[in-house]
Parts: structure tokens; C-alpha cells; sequence
């Protein structure tokens, strides 16, 4: 592949699952010996993105709204090719947003424009795929799900039934219904809350009594190593949809099991070797189950089937695609 200006454009520098991946990418292609230049739209003055724009052999937008919007016009302009980069299904994302009439038509039109689309699952594939009405003709859609983190894993010698949880505080990642879920478990049981968002005051108020008495922690979001998994035995996670969360993969990665709901995203990630690591169903009961099994199981297999599932997330199968992506889409 010869040395390319790849522009990659953010919507804003807000960390996060899409940040960490547009981090990861940037690094892959970095050390391919690639040019990544990565511009947040909210902060870059008008000239300086057209610039940007001007240098760059490809834009790849680093999610399905602004920055797609803004690189399919961009690229139309100064004739660059566009690589949309989808983290969530689309289907689910708009229907939590109550997206109007007029936002999905556009999308819908915006879409099928799209040369190059790449998904961070086969699940947020399909959701496109359901919302577009098909691929329209020419359109080139890839999956390639995200990598997990190069870390070593912690040993196991994490605080017994002590949980996690690492992500936004926002409704679709229901904090709420991990707090139910630990005033199902027995009292032995702590879950330890790293995010900020929107939904942080409900959550400080249904949980007040667990965290005077220890059972529940809330911290803020801050940058995200493997010594933020470490302490715990478990992560769990609750939300109502996901692309390929980086909170699954920073656990498994970091030597803990995580368990979540039976939502496609996870079916995908965690179903071909770690069944037992789904609640049964989307309630409270059902996830509390769900962890106390994962807390029951010999180390031995859990480090067994944490390590199959991380093969299949590889940075080098990663970076190897994205390469091929990006240099078709450039020829």
C-alpha cells in the first residue's frame, strides 16, 4: 500500500468507545506507514478543514452522522473518496433518538450515496441494511469489527464478587437496571460505576442507599487502562443496543469475563464462546443470574474462552482489512 494522507474525520474530541477505535485505527495505519490526520468537526475552524480536506488522499468518517454528512459533501467538492465508518445499528440508534420523518428520509438518501461502508459488526450490517431498504447499486459495505486493546491480562486475583462497569451514563446504557440488579444479588456482592452522563443524578438517587453502605461506587470516566478492569471480577454490561462495544473487549483483554444482555451485538461477540456470559433474557433477574454463574466458573476456562473470543478481534486481523478497505477505496 503507498504512503497515504488519510484524513479521519470526528465529530468532536469526546472520549469514548468511537474515540478508542478511531485512536486504535489511527495507530494501526501509523504503523503501516500510512499518514492519519484525525480533525474533530466542533473544533476545527472552516479553512483549516478545507486544507485538511485538500492534502488528503481519502476521508474516512468516523461515525454514521456529522462527520458523514460532512465527508460525503467534502468529498463530492473536491472529488476524495469516502469511507463511512458505522459503530452503532443504525435501526436502533434512530428509533431511541425518536428521529423525525424528515432525519431518517435524509439518512436514508444520504446513505445509499455512500461508495464504501464499514461496520463494526455483522449485526450493525444488517441494521443498515433494514433502514436503507438494501445496498443500492455500486455500494461497497465491509465488516470489520474493532480490536481489542494489546494489554496483558491482570491475574486472577481480583476482589471476589466485586463487578464493574465502564461506559456513558446515558438511557441506552441503562445504568438503572445494574442497580437493580445488584439488590438482587446477595449482599457480598459491590459493583463499581466508571462514566459520567445524563443519567448520573437518577442513578446517584436510586442507588444512595447501596453507596452508603459500600455496596455501590461511582467514579468519573477517565482514560481507560487495564488497571481500570483489574480490581474487579466481572463487567457488566446493560445496555439496550451496541455496535462491538470496547468495554467488552477492554475487559476480556484486561483478564475479565464481562456479561451483558442478549442484545445482537453481544449474541455476536460473546455467543459463539461464552453462552453463559448472556442473562437469559433483558431483565434485572436475568442478568443477576447471569453474573453469579460467570462468578462460579473455574478460571481456567474462563481465561480459555476469554482468549477464543479475543482472537477473533485481533488488531492484526484489524489492521490488515482496514488497509485493503482503504486501498481499493482510494484506486
Amino acid at each position: 500500500m503507498h504512503t497515504r494522507y488519510i484524513l479521519l474525520l470526528q465529530e468532536d474530541m469526546a472520549v469514548g468507545g468511537i474515540h478508542t477505535a478511531t485512536q486504535t485505527l489511527a495507530n494501526a495505519l501509523r504503523c503501516a506507514g500510512q499518514i492519519p490526520v484525525a480533525l474533530a468537526l466542533r473544533n476545527t475552524h472552516i479553512g483549516a478543514l478545507l486544507r485538511a480536506v485538500w492534502r488528503a488522499d481519502i476521508i474516512v468518517a468516523t461515525n454514521g452522522f456529522l462527520p458523514s454528512y460532512a465527508a460525503w459533501l467534502l468529498g463530492m467538492l473536491l472529488r476524495r473518496p469516502v469511507v463511512a465508518w458505522l459503530h452503532g445499528p443504525t435501526q436502533e440508534v434512530l428509533e431511541h433518538a425518536h428521529a423525525s420523518a424528515a432525519k431518517r428520509a435524509w439518512l436514508r438518501w444520504l446513505y445509499r450515496r455512500l461508495r464504501w461502508v464499514v461496520f463494526v459488526s455483522a449485526h450493525t450490517r444488517d441494521s443498515f441494511l433494514e433502514f436503507t431498504g438494501g445496498a443500492a447499486a455500486g455500494q461497497r459495505l465491509e465488516v470489520i469489527p474493532n480490536a481489542h486493546p494489546d494489554w496483558q491480562p491482570a491475574p486472577m486475583g481480583a476482589s471476589p464478587q466485586y463487578l464493574g462497569f465502564v461506559g456513558r451514563l446515558a438511557p441506552e446504557k441503562q445504568p438503572e437496571l445494574l442497580v437493580q440488579m445488584l439488590r438482587l444479588l446477595p449482599t457480598t456482592y459491590r459493583l463499581c460505576m466508571v462514566g459520567d452522563g445524563p443519567s448520573q443524578p437518577a442513578l446517584c438517587a436510586a442507588g444512595a442507599d447501596l453507596q452508603q453502605v459500600g455496596r455501590l461506587e461511582l467514579r468519573p470516566f477517565h482514560l481507560v487502562q487495564a488497571s481500570v478492569y483489574a480490581p474487579w471480577q466481572v463487567t457488566v454490561l446493560a445496555s439496550l443496543y451496541e455496535g462491538c462495544p470496547m468495554a467488552a473487549l477492554e475487559s476480556l483483554a484486561a483478564g475479565r469475563p464481562c456479561v451483558g444482555l442478549p442484545i445482537p451485538a453481544l449474541r455476536e461477540m460473546l455467543g459463539p464462546d461464552m453462552p453463559y456470559a448472556l442473562a437469559h433474557d433483558c431483565s434485572a433477574a436475568a442478568l443477576a443470574r447471569a453474573v453469579q454463574t460467570v462468578c462460579a466458573m473455574p478460571p481456567e476456562q474462563l481465561a480459555h474462552d476469554m482468549a477464543q473470543v479475543l482472537r477473533r478481534y485481533s488488531p492484526e486481523r484489524f489492521s490488515h482489512n482496514w488497509q485493503r478497505v482503504l486501498q481499493e477505496a482510494a484506486c
